[in-house]
């Protein structure tokens, strides 16, 4: 008789950033660590990737064009705010815009530039649940 193990849980990651090399950088680092990583470029574009599909993790940049990460999270709180402990904020906006953000809602704010294993460390443990 053998036995047959289930497939590991693969993670995955949307990257919510106008910056194709900060989605390329989140890509390469990400997948290296076993994440399946999407992308959209602005808040409109990720949420209905997120009406399509299930993330463990979703990246935010804050400062867009069209529909930006402050819209973003705003529609998050109203139409599917359990999704918002799966976001990490990740920005470079002036400390008064940080600051009008409710830090307990998400997952994290990490500021520009940040520390890449930090990143990938807090990505990790976000689409693991562990606080």
């Amino acid at each position: 008789m053998s036995r047959v193990d289930s497939p590991a849980t693969r993670h995955t990651a949307l990257v919510v950033d106008d910056d194709p090399g900060v989605q390329g950088l989140f890509f390469t680092l990400l997948g290296r660590e076993g994440f399946s990583v999407f992308s959209a470029r602005d808040g409109r574009m990720a949420f209905e990737s997120i009406k399509r599909g299930s993330y463990s993790v979703i990246l935010l940049d804050l400062m867009m064009p069209d529909v930006n990460g402050f819209e973003l999270l705003e529609r998050l709180h109203r139409e599917s705010p359990s999704l918002l402990r799966r976001v990490i904020v990740v920005t470079g906006a002036s400390q008064t815009l940080v600051d009008s953000i409710d830090a307990s809602r998400v997952w994290k704010i990490v500021r520009k530039p940040f520390d890449i294993n930090d990143l990938v460390r807090e990505s990790k443990a976000c689409a693991l649940g562990r606080y």
